[in-house]
């Protein structure tokens, strides 16, 4: 299976109503799902953890909901992106653990999202782990940069989280 052997799939779908496409990212990191949700479920570890972020802050927590700032590194010429978002977290051991957010405010007119986490072998001593995104900045992106996160940023972001599960005792 494409995916038990370390590969990572990322492919996009088209959003009606939207010129930005949602991107989805799909790997297997070598850790239960607990201990990988131990690195998705504070957003204040995202910069350290996933690179490309110039500040990632948790603002408010309530429950379930979590208020996090997160200002995205963009290459030159354009302008850094930042923004704030409510996600909810849901966990359910031995089956699932997710984080899915909705914008606030920010340099978008939409960023929502999730981060899902499931066992991926009977044992449970793997996690299927995907990433989905539908942004849309306030500013143009130019064709060549959404290619670059599509082949490089997106994959990358599965190779960080395994790098930083690896890290956890």
């Amino acid at each position: 299976d494409f995916l038990s052997k370390g590969k990572i799939s990322v492919r996009t779908v088209s959003v009606k109503g939207s010129d930005a496409p949602r991107a989805i990212v799909t790997g297997v990191v070598n850790a239960p799902p607990a201990k990988v949700w131990k690195v998705l479920e504070n957003c204040n570890n995202y910069k350290k953890t996933f690179g490309r972020l110039i500040m990632s802050k948790l603002i408010k927590q309530s429950g379930d909901q979590f208020i996090c700032k997160v200002v995205v590194d963009m290459p030159f010429p354009l302008g850094d992106l930042s923004g704030v978002t409510r996600a909810t977290h849901k966990v359910e051991p031995g089956k699932e653990y997710s984080r899915k957010w909705t914008l606030i405010s920010g340099d978008y007119t939409r960023n929502d999202g999730s981060w899902v986490v499931r066992p991926f072998d009977a044992a449970g001593t793997r996690s299927w782990v995907q990433y989905q995104v539908h942004a849309e900045p306030n500013i143009p992106i130019p064709g060549w940069i959404r290619t670059q996160a599509q082949k490089s940023t997106l994959p990358d972001m599965i190779k960080k989280l395994r790098a930083a599960v690896k890290k956890i005792k």
